[in-house]
């Protein structure tokens, strides 16, 4: 089946599904004028490790893995070279089924020059990516880009992707580099292809949140896909890094897939002893895998937000759907683990500058929509996934009030980490003495170990001290005398972004010391 039959298909569940007429029609896109490319590869893409020789490696598939267990795949966008070496990967492990998907998950256009992959982007927002919701506006921005190449001069300019899927603090200074077109293609014209020497394939292009739930459209539109298949029959979701939505894709794959292998054993009672039908569950739905990765004793990395907890309060099924998920989480967590990324997202904030708090606080809340709403779509394929899906999510959700729990819970995290009030107390004490500087070794050192502990449950490493050293900074703004702020502001300039801690102290070590010159 070609994407664009698969495409014909992905407007009609839509329609069936509705998408709200009361919204405005989506842009078209910036101005075509306005536009440049970008290459999709960027530095540190590759997260995948692994020594393992049976596992197949592609350089051209970054962050392509296999989810233990399941006929799950998942990948950043191939060169155009090894786009039929990952789908001969799939057929070749299931050879006996008679389909092979693929799923390009990205919301912003692509195109191919050369067998080498670029994004489509605004040439004074290179830092960010497109963002489109419809299919058809993306394919539409990639073919009026193909067409303005085949129609120029046979160069081509781009610029090389120093940021990758996040946005960055500060500004990356990137470089406009040139080339010669000698061949370009679309993504759809690229898989189309290659759907003409594997007659297996089925491609198709459901748009994905980059960091943010997935919109109930998409979980449909995957549903739809994947119902119309057997659970054996092996998908492959990409992206552009293959980290973060081909990860929550896989997700919903494997939770969709879970819920037709249970399917299939209810057929099979009454026929296959329940012995066996037990063991065989017990084999294809809980696989060994490690229940935490990194061991780690912080509630939030075990996902347990507070608007998650209110779900599983008094909820025996929303508690071992979380089990569900967090167990494929980790299944799918090659490239990044996205119950713990809002979390590591939360290092970030402890550390940024005020300017760009805001952009990272609504990065953290939309990765716990994402967790929290996939937990509520294992509800919802426990619920009806036995009776083939009879019932969309959009239309499930509309009987029940997640979506208003997690619009009132999302934000509801400890944003900042602060010192007990008794601790802050004595360090103003410590502060006010006459003999300051006989006290500040001793402010030094309580502030050093008290931030240690506020951040004891966290894992090592360069972001938990930053983190730490931030934290101690804005105590001992908090703790000093108004003559030594007045002292620090002139010395430092302004103290609503917390200079570095050791920057201060080194500062306050020297109040007092240097003698004023009468003018």
């Amino acid at each position: 089946m070609s994407e664009e039959e698969v495409a014909a298909q992905v407007e009609a569940a839509l329609e069936e599904n509705g998408t709200g007429d009361e919204a405005a029609p989506e842009p078209a896109g910036p101005p075509a004028d306005t536009l440049v490319l970008a290459t999709d590869s960027f530095p540190s893409m590759n997260k995948v490790e692994g020594a393992d020789a049976s596992i197949w490696k592609c350089d051209g598939a970054p962050n392509w893995r296999r989810l233990a267990g399941f006929p799950i795949y998942a990948t950043g966008q191939p060169k155009l070279a090894d786009v039929e070496k990952c789908i001969e990967q799939a057929v070749n492990k299931f050879d006996e089924q008679k389909s092979v998907l693929w799923v390009n998950t990205r919301q912003e256009p692509a195109l191919y020059i050369n067998g080498e992959s670029y994004s489509i982007r605004e040439k004074e927002k290179l830092q960010k990516h497109i963002v489109l919701t419809e299919s058809f506006a993306i394919n539409n921005m990639e073919n009026d880009m193909l067409s303005k190449l085949k129609k120029g001069d046979g160069s081509f300019t781009f610029f090389k992707d120093m940021v990758g899927e996040k946005e960055k603090e500060h500004f990356v200074e990137v470089e406009e580099s040139s080339g010669k077109v000698e061949a370009v293609m679309t993504p759809g014209e690229v898989f189309s292809a290659a759907a003409k020497k594997e007659p297996k394939l089925e491609s198709s292009r459901i748009p994905m949140h980059l960091e943010d739930a997935p919109s109930d459209e998409t979980f449909d539109l995957l549903v739809r896909l994947l119902k119309g298949h057997s659970s054996a029959v092996p998908i492959i979701f990409s992206c552009q890094g293959g980290i973060s939505r081909s990860s929550t894709a896989s997700v919903i794959a494997a939770l969709v897939k879970e819920a037709q292998l249970e399917a299939e054993f209810d057929k099979m009672k009454g026929v296959i002893p329940d012995n066996i039908i037990q063991g065989l569950r017990e084999t294809k739905l809980h696989p060994p895998l490690p229940d935490d990765p990194n061991g780690s004793n912080n509630a939030l990395m075990k996902g347990e937000f507070p608007v998650v907890l209110d779900l599983l309060s008094g909820s025996e099924v929303a508690k071992e759907c979380k089990e569900q998920v967090d167990r494929v989480i980790n299944a799918a967590a090659g490239a990044e683990n996205i119950r713990e990324s809002a979390v590591m997202e939360k290092m970030q904030y402890d550390v940024a500058s005020d300017e760009f708090r805001h952009v990272i606080k609504e990065r953290i809340i939309g990765m716990i929509k994402r967790y929290f709403m996939l937990i509520v779509f294992a509800m919802y394929t426990r619920e009806v996934g036995k009776a083939g899906f009879n019932k969309t999510f959009k239309t499930w959700l509309d009987g029940n009030d997640y979506r208003d729990m997690i619009e009132r819970g999302k934000s509801r995290l400890e944003w900042e980490r602060k010192i007990p009030d008794d601790q802050i107390q004595d360090l103003k004490d410590l502060l006010n003495a006459d003999d300051f500087d006989a006290m500040l070794p001793q402010v030094i050192n309580k502030l050093n170990q008290l931030s240690y502990k506020m951040f004891n449950d966290l894992p090592r490493g360069d972001q938990k001290c930053k983190s730490m050293r931030k934290l101690a900074g804005r105590t001992l703004l908090e703790v000093l005398p108004q003559k030594l702020l007045v002292y620090l502001e002139s010395k430092l300039g302004n103290l609503s972004n917390v200079p570095d801690f050791y920057d201060m102290v080194g500062t306050l070590s020297m109040y007092g010391k240097i003698p004023v010159v009468e003018t």
